[in-house]
């Protein structure tokens, strides 16, 4: 090891300079807070590569979950001021129309149901497709008493925000979560750091 007061090579094991009597840990001491500095900047950069990558990976479906509330928010507001002022009856299931087959082979149909205002009936749909067993045998519907063929029926918007309120609140914990401990696994490291200097 070479004496940075004198210059002259020493053995390894040497804790002294053989020539000078000048500690040969002070490079070491030296060495080791370079490396400090360099562990404090890449950690700044791995947090700054980690939360690219996350919003990468988490903000399709952040985005995603909005845009599910955003529309049943709006499909709902839409339906309640269209009915304030209807009246509310049971329609019964009576069969299905539009039916359509998905990619994996099920059968997707919008359901028809009937509803009697003073002894006419009235066909109305909830304009959701599913699969037949989706659909309950009675639905409520609310009718314009002016003109009962306008009608209003639960479209399936509540269960389409209740996944995009869960898909904001899943995406923002992950991403919260992994950067809390990012954070602390980073504190250790540099609290690791000064103890051996």
């Amino acid at each position: 090891m070479i004496c940075n007061k004198c210059g002259k090579e020493n053995k390894n094991t040497n804790i002294r300079c053989e020539y000078c009597g000048n500690e040969l840990n002070t490079i070491d001491q030296n060495y080791n807070q370079v490396n400090i500095k360099q562990i404090d900047l890449s950690s700044k950069k791995v947090g700054c590569l980690s939360s690219a990558v996350l919003i990468f990976f988490l903000a399709p479906w952040f985005l995603i979950g909005l845009v599910f509330i955003g529309v049943s928010a709006y499909s709902n507001i839409t339906d309640y001021n269209k009915s304030k002022n209807y009246i509310e009856t049971n329609g019964k299931l009576v069969g299905y129309e539009n039916c359509e087959y998905d990619d994996d082979g099920d059968e997707l149909c919008n359901a028809v149901y009937e509803y009697i205002v003073n002894g006419t009936t009235y066909k109305g749909s909830p304009n959701l497709l599913s699969n037949k067993s989706g659909f309950k045998s009675t639905a409520v519907v609310k009718y314009n008493p002016n003109n009962p063929s306008e009608y209003v029926m639960n479209s399936g918007w509540n269960s389409l925000l209740i996944v995009g309120i869960i898909m904001v609140v899943i995406s923002s914990a992950i991403f919260i979560s992994i950067k809390l401990k990012m954070k602390n696994v980073s504190k250790k490291i540099q609290e690791t750091n000064v103890i051996n200097q």
